[in-house]
This record gives C-alpha cells, structure tokens and sequence, in this order.
C-alpha cells in the first residue's frame, strides 16, 4: 500500500514538474526573444515588440494542433475543437490522478490495472471535451447556416457576384460560419478557382448540409443557372432537415432518459449496498478474482452505454 502511494504521489509530482516546466520555458523563451529584439537598434522598439506576438500565438497554435491531433486520433472533423495545449494536458493530468486514487487507492487495484486505467483516463477525458467542443460547433453551424444561405442568395439576386457574396459571408456572420466562409475567402483571395475552394472546404467541415450547399454551387456556377432560387430551396431544405433531427430527439427522449437510468443503476446498488452491508462487497476489493469480476462489469457497462448511445445517434443524426 505503501509503495503504491508513492508511486501514485511520484506519477502526479512528475506531472506537475513537467507543465510547470513548459511554462517557465515558455515565458523564458519570450523574455530573451525581447531580449534580443532590444539589442537590434536598427529597428523601433514598439514594431520589434509588436512582431513577437504573432510569433508566439503562431508557435502556441502549432503546439495546440499537435495535442488535439494526437487527442482525437482516428476523428474525421476537428476544426470546431478549441481546447488549448494547457488546458489539454491539465485535462489529461487531472483525470489520470483521479482514476489513479479511485483504482489504486479507493478499490484497492492492482498496479498492472491501476496504472493502464489511470493512462486510459487521461487520453479518453481530454478526447470527450474536444468531441463535445466539435458537437458543439457543429450544432451552431447547422443553425446559422441557412441564415447565411439566406444572405448569398439575396447578394446574388441583387447582383453580386458569388465571390463577393462569400466575402461578405466571412466578415458579416457569426461563428463559426464567419471562420468557414473565411477559409474559402482566403482561398479566392490566392487565386483559387471557386469550385476547388468549396471542394476542400466542404471535405474540411465534412457536413452533408455544406456539401449540398457546394454541389449546388459548383454545378450552377458551371451550367449558368439560376444560383439564387437554388439556395433559396437549400436553406428550407437544410431547415427542415434540422427539424426534423429535434423531432427525432425530442421522440427519443424518453430512451435516452432509460439509457441514463440503466448506465447509472450499477453505480446506486453499489452504494446502497456499501451504506446497509459495508461487508457484502469487500471480496470485490480484496480477492484478486474480485479485481477481474469489477474489470468485466466496467467493460461490459461501457459496450452497453455505447452500444445505446450509437443507436440513438444513427436516430437523431441525419
């Protein structure tokens, strides 16, 4: 038990040692990039200083795509994720800790379960909030997309040009449909033929709303047709389709309300149990066959929560 208690406090100062580290090396890296700055004085103080933030923030940024990369592994779309290399690895620590005391010392674990549960919980919490960020972001798009349909189709039927239309899209709407339409501006603004820049921006976003969106475009900006009726119909197309997602949730609403309750149910008897017959239980904790029994029980409740929660999803999501 000792030893197993050093371990864990070890584990956590190491931790602790390294994000504070990361810090001090960050702000001492800025202190002598002034530093050096400074000494040139060919050049004015104030655009010297003024040049180091955006090489920070652009060193910041690459440091923050790597974590959340390496965070959400195997994920199709990500540009809606927010989360910050620090915050990342504070996630990550937090949660490792945490599953560490409640293996180890509250249930009494094993090393060899304790430690992969403790590294298992620090890669999958950081994942969970840079998915929720991405559902998240998602969710406002679908909302304000079709306002923004909207706002393209009455440029163009007031003559503009769809290339201007998606400019004043990237400056004039909320987020994040400013950002998307923002990197197909940014495409234009190089030279990019429109049809090349809606193509990598819709397999960037990777929602079927945008990429009817950028079929319709393409092929009336090929053909000459009428683009503005054509958005016209998209928008209450897309509309409806979100409609028709929040009827499929709120009809099964009742079944994730069963599924919370049954993936919580466990978890009540256990502490029922522990409260009225503190005993009943303990050859769960103690028997190294009990340490298994917890492990399979754990497993088999996560496929049956992921199992319901991918059957509600292949409902609600359209």
């Amino acid at each position: 038990m000792q030893t197993a208690i050093t371990v864990a406090f070890a584990l956590w100062l190491l931790g602790v040692v390294i994000l504070i580290g990361a810090w001090l090396a960050r702000g001492h890296m800025r202190s002598d990039l002034q530093r050096r700055i400074r000494l040139v004085e060919a050049t004015p103080r104030t655009a010297a200083v003024d040049a180091v933030g955006p090489w920070l923030k652009a060193r910041s940024q690459r440091l923050d795509i790597r974590l959340q990369r390496l965070f959400s592994a195997s994920t199709d779309r990500v540009w809606g994720m927010k989360a910050s290399a620090t915050g990342l690895i504070a996630i990550a620590m937090l949660a490792a800790a945490a599953a560490w005391i409640m293996g180890d010392l509250a249930l009494g674990l094993p090393i060899w379960l304790a430690v992969p549960a403790s590294g298992l919980a620090g890669f999958l919490v950081p994942r969970i909030v840079l998915h929720q960020q991405q559902a998240k972001a998602e969710r406002e798009f679908t909302d304000l997309f079709p306002d923004a349909v909207d706002a393209i189709a009455r440029m163009l039927r007031a003559g503009l040009p769809i290339t201007s239309a998606v400019r004043a899209i990237s400056v004039e709407a909320p987020p994040p449909v400013n950002a998307v339409f923002a990197m197909i501006a940014d495409q234009l603004s190089i030279g990019a033929p429109i049809e090349e820049a809606l193509d990598v921006s819709s397999r960037h976003i990777g929602l079927p709303d945008f990429r009817f969106f950028t079929v319709a475009v393409i092929l009336q900006h090929a053909t000459g047709g009428n683009l503005a009726a054509t958005l016209e119909i998209l928008s209450d197309i897309v509309r409806r389709r979100r409609a028709i997602r929040l009827k499929a949730k709120a009809t099964t609403a009742e079944i994730r309300v069963s599924a919370y309750v049954l993936g919580a149910l466990p978890f009540v008897i256990v502490a029922i149990l522990a409260i009225i017959q503190p005993g009943y239980l303990t050859p769960l904790f103690a028997d190294p066959r009990g340490h298994l029994i917890l492990v399979a029980a754990a497993a088999a409740l996560l496929m049956a929560v992921l199992s319901m929660r991918q059957m509600m999803r292949s409902v609600t999501t359209l």
